[in-house]
Parts: C-alpha cells; structure tokens; sequence
C-alpha cells in the first residue's frame, strides 16, 4: 500500500482519489511485471541506492584539485567510475529531475512534472523497478514535487523534503536562528528577508540533510536483513540555497583563503546571461540592490563586491561538506550491513552551479558550469576506481541501473547504459551531450559547446544578452574557462555549420554505432524523434 511519512513514521491514511490512483497502478505493475519481470530469483538481484544531490559541481577533490574537503564523496569515488564530462539535460531542478527519472530528453525547460514529460502507461525509473519486485524509497527531495509520480514508491518519507511557493523557502532551509525562520514569509516580490547564509553551532541532526540520513540508514538496516531487494534514493538537499551549515563545517575554511571566481566577466561576444535566480529570493542588500534588467549589456552588468563573493563561496564550501559528512554515514551503514558488494551506487546532482563566474550566480544557464555535474558510479566488482573523459549524460542512469540490475531496459528509454564503458574504458562512446535551457538547445562535444538560441534579441532579456546573434561556441582545448565566443569569428563559419548538423542530428545519431542494448517492447515507444527543437 502506498504510504505516506510524517514525522519519519509510515502514514497509511489516504485519500479515496490517492487510493483510486494507487489501485490503477497497482494494477499496471502487475501488467508491466507480467512482461518486464527478471528471470533470476529475488536473492539474486542486487540492491540500488541512488545519491541525489541539488547544485553540486564537479568540485570536489576526487575531479582534481581542489580546496573543498569532501572525504566520502572522494572515498566512493575510490571504487567507482568517474565521469568528468557528464552533463544534466536542464538547468534547474524540475525539468531535470523529471527527465533523469524517466530516462527521456527534455523537450522543454518547462517540464517540470513526470507526465509533462513521460506517457501515460510508461514507467519511470522507480515505478520500474518496483514493477519487477523492487521495494522502492523515496528519501529527501526526489523530484521537485512531493506529489509526483507517488504510486511509483513503495514508501516516500515527505516529511525529509517540503517546498513552498518559493522552492529555496520551508522546512529544507535548515535555518536554526528564529529571525531567519520568520524572514521566510512568502512575499509578492518574491523575496524573503532571511540571510542567504547561516553559521550556528548546531548538531547535524537539526537540518534536514540530518534527517535524510538517519532515515536512509533506518532503511538500510531494515534490507539488510530482509532479503528483498531494494531501490533506494536519497535525496539531499545540500548545497542548495540557503548557505545553512553548523558551524563546524563553516570552520573547515578561513575565509581569506576562499577562492572566487578567476573569470568575473561575460566572455567576448556572449549571449547566455541569466538573473541570479534563487540568489535573490532573500534578503541580501548588496544582492538585492544589483541592478539586472532585460536589457542590461555585458559591461553594465554587475559584479559583486569580492567580500561578498567571498562570503557567499564559503557558505557553499561549508554546505558541500556538510552534506558530504551526510553521505559518509550512509555509505559508511551501507559497508557495515554488509550489503555494499551487492548494491549499485550512483551519485549525482541535477544540474551544476555557478559562483561568479561571467558575472553569474544560480543555476539556469547555457554555460558549461550550470550544465557540468558530477557523476560516479560504483558497481561492484565491475568498477574500480576509475575516470573517464567520456561524454555521459543523466539520461543515461535510467537504463544504467537497469542493465546493471538484468533488466531489460525499456523501449521509452533514450538514455544510453554506461555499462560497456563501465566494463571498457578504451572503447567509443557517444559523440556529444545535449541540453535545453532559456529558448536555446546547447550541445557538448569532446571539445566544444555549441548554442543555439531560437532567435537573436537585440534588447536581451533574463536568458540573453543583447545581441544581434544566436550562437555562441566555446572551444575547450585553446580557452578552457571558455572566455571567448568564437561563433562570431568568420574563419570558424564550416566548424560551426558542422556543430549545428551535428545538433540538428539529435541524441540518436551521437550514439555509438553497432551498440546494442536488451531492450523491451512491451510498452509503445514515443514518437521518433531528434533532439528537440522547439522553444523553451
């Protein structure tokens, strides 16, 4: 039966339309498990816990060098495969849940629940596995919404994740001091006057990144035991604003030895621009007083002051590795229990984060550090440590997991299983990434990003610079910060018009030719279709 949390305990009351909406699907898993269902026995399938994360970089020690002590993301990715070049398939936390959790490309940035995305009858990621036996948990924030794809799960803990009308604002804010929880009040600006960060000497279990490990690790000692497989996410909040951490973590880092941003300037003939985003949903005077407009250029827009930078870095800094101390209990359960030679872990964010650099805070952008996350996957005794420069995508977790768990993967699914990569790391993978963000569809190459805006706007607005152009492309190998455009540049007219059929192509034609994966008919396929290209 489907179960509601509160207060971390099971909640078996539910609506007579949650029950109608439960029994439908109960009775499509049984359809799906008739055809999808595994021919090895229960004992034999192994366990799957999935590590989301909100606004995490690929800056962490394991990804080169870095100031950010994270010890356990770096630990596990000690038995994993790494890989350096993966990338979201959206910007922003909605849009890019939903694709990853249904296995399918984004075809606007605005879809932010399930079925905007995945047909009706086709399952998701969870809903899959719970169909071929699985006991699905959904711990923390999962997707962006509490009430979506709900009869997927076997139990979902809502009380370790809850948004408001603004999605940086309720219970995930993790703020201790009174003066912040009252700021929080919901206004017509859509501001609050709460700080963007908080440094109080508090115990971990008073944030809510507490909570969802105590009750991933609850979970854990229960399969531990029981025999039946389990598919596990946890779902942390952390680093997502606000900047709250006890102070401990604060204390990892002296502030004058914070790191900003070496690029604090749009690159020469940019387009991308965005509006600070959740940045500017608290109270902040020197945030808040910046004056972004639609019409705002390059050279006006503003730069934050670099003790401001500074400060709000150190809070980020201080949230990755509160999270990751989160993380570490988790994996550290996970080993203890025994269970860690039969389980797959994945760890992921949604989407990158950008700390100054062009200028930019937030997410929701075309720039390579929204759209970069970090990505590792350990699959024992397959996985040993290991990195790649192969090009990967979140799409590619869903069949992933599932050839990984022998399932065959299902025919909705565009996403490509990392799996003989995983098993080969010398071999050919797929030629390009694709994203969606902001009227415009950018895509990543070994070497290059190509975007591609839907038209040029000569007045800007909160995605584009003003400009006369549409394309910007950014060449890693000569600029690795990617500082100049040089889409403008006459000499690169064939490069560009080559990345553009490349992108016209879509994610069927990146594949890698003769790779052949098991898939299952059972449910009707969408439409065929290339990399989409209608506006955002």
């Amino acid at each position: 039966m489907f179960c509601k949390s509160l207060n971390g305990k099971c909640q078996s009351n539910i609506t007579r339309r949650e029950f109608i909406e439960t029994c439908s699907f109960g009775l499509l898993a049984l359809s799906v498990k008739g055809v999808y269902a595994n021919d090895s026995t229960e004992s034999q399938k192994r366990n799957v816990l999935l590590i989301y994360l909100d606004d995490l970089r690929p800056e962490l020690k394991c990804y080169g060098e870095s100031k950010i002590i994270s010890p356990n993301m770096d630990k596990l990715a000690a038995r994993s495969l790494v890989f350096n070049k993966a990338y979201c398939q959206v910007p922003i936390c909605m849009p890019s849940r939903v694709s990853t959790l249904s296995g399918m490309y984004s075809r606007s940035s605005g879809q932010g629940h399930l079925r905007n995305l995945l047909g009706k009858g086709l399952p998701s990621l969870p809903g899959y596995f719970k169909a071929n036996g699985y006991d699905t948990i959904s711990v923390g924030k999962v997707y962006h919404f509490n009430n979506d794809d709900e009869p997927s799960w076997t139990r979902r803990y809502t009380d370790t994740f809850y948004e408001q009308k603004l999605v940086c604002d309720g219970y995930c804010s993790g703020y201790q001091k009174e003066e912040n929880k009252k700021g929080l009040t919901y206004s017509r600006t859509g501001r609050n006057s709460s700080s963007i960060t908080e440094c109080v000497d508090a115990p971990d279990s008073s944030y809510p990144d507490g909570l969802i490990a105590d009750t991933a690790i609850a979970e854990l000692k229960k399969y531990s035991k029981s025999g039946q497989p389990m598919f596990l996410v946890a779902g942390f909040y952390r680093p997502h604003l606000p900047w709250a951490a006890p102070k401990k973590y604060w204390d990892l880092y002296r502030r004058e030895e914070i790191d900003i941003a070496a690029n604090p300037f749009f690159p020469t003939n940019a387009i991308t621009r965005n509006s600070w985003g959740d940045l500017r949903h608290y109270g902040d005077k020197e945030v808040n007083a910046a004056n972004i407009n639609g019409s705002c250029d390059a050279d006006r827009f503003p730069v934050l002051s670099e003790e401001k930078q500074q400060e709000l870095v150190h809070g980020y800094w201080a949230c990755v590795s509160f999270v990751d101390a989160q993380i570490g209990r988790v994996l550290d359960s996970l080993e203890k229990l025994g269970m860690a030679d039969n389980t797959v872990v994945v760890l992921c964010s949604d989407h990158g984060w950008q700390l100054g650099e062009h200028k930019l805070w937030s997410k929701c952008s075309n720039y390579e550090e929204a759209l970069r996350v970090p990505l590792m996957v350990a699959a024992p005794p397959i996985t040993k440590g290991k990195k790649t420069e192969a090009l990967s995508e979140l799409v590619d977790i869903y069949p992933t997991l599932c050839e990984l768990t022998d399932l065959p993967v299902p025919e909705h699914v565009e996403g490509t299983s990392m799996v003989p990569l995983l098993k080969e790391l010398s071999r050919e993978w797929k030629s390009a990434a694709f994203s969606i963000w902001g009227g415009a569809r950018s895509m990543r190459t070994d070497r290059y990003r190509l975007t591609v805006y839907n038209k040029a706007l000569p007045k800007g607005n909160m995605h584009q610079l003003p400009s006369q152009g549409r394309y910007e492309l950014y060449d890693y190998k000569t600029d690795p910060a990617g500082n100049v455009n040089i889409a403008v540049d006459p000499k690169n007219e064939e490069l560009l018009e080559k990345l553009i059929a490349q992108m016209n192509a879509g994610f069927k034609a990146a594949r890698v030719r003769g790779l052949t994966l098991k898939y299952n008919s059972a449910a009707t396929p969408p439409s065929p279709s290339t990399f989409p290209t209608s506006p955002c």
